[in-house]
């Protein structure tokens, strides 16, 4: 007998709960550890091209999101973060300023642009009203 294409996905999401239930911990770092690796491997790997791909996609399903879906990413955060031990916060911590750090480097021409224009937006808007009051 065939079985359906959703049968086959709810069989092997079976097989797959099942054989992570049975798995030791230590078989559970070893494949954590695999995924870290492949994920490293592939995002060095990638061209501009697919890197440009990938964040018009994600820019898109962020702003597709339900109302429902922004509420459990939420939770799960809140619960993620609650539970975080002061070491894997600090670490969070310097990856996001060695982040905004790199960010900064690297946009730091567009940055100044930006700020440049908003001063003068700023300025002319005083103008506009002093104008408009006298």
């Amino acid at each position: 007998m065939k079985l359906s294409p959703e049968e086959r996905i709810e069989r092997k999401r079976e097989y797959q709960k099942i054989y992570h239930q049975n798995m030791t911990e230590e078989e559970k770092e070893k494949v954590r550890e695999k995924s870290k690796r492949y994920q490293e491997i592939y995002r060095q790997n990638r061209t501009e091209e697919q890197k440009k791909k990938s964040k018009e996609y994600q820019k898109i399903y962020r702003q597709n999101r339900t109302e429902e879906q922004k509420k459990k990413l939420k939770e799960y955060q809140k619960r993620y973060h609650q539970n975080m031990t002061e070491e894997q916060k600090d670490k969070r911590i310097e990856k996001l300023k060695e982040y905004q750090r790199q960010y900064y480097l690297k946009n730091i021409d567009d940055i100044k642009k930006r700020k440049k224009e908003r001063s003068r937006e700023y300025f002319l808007k005083k103008k506009i009203q002093k104008v408009m009051n006298e």
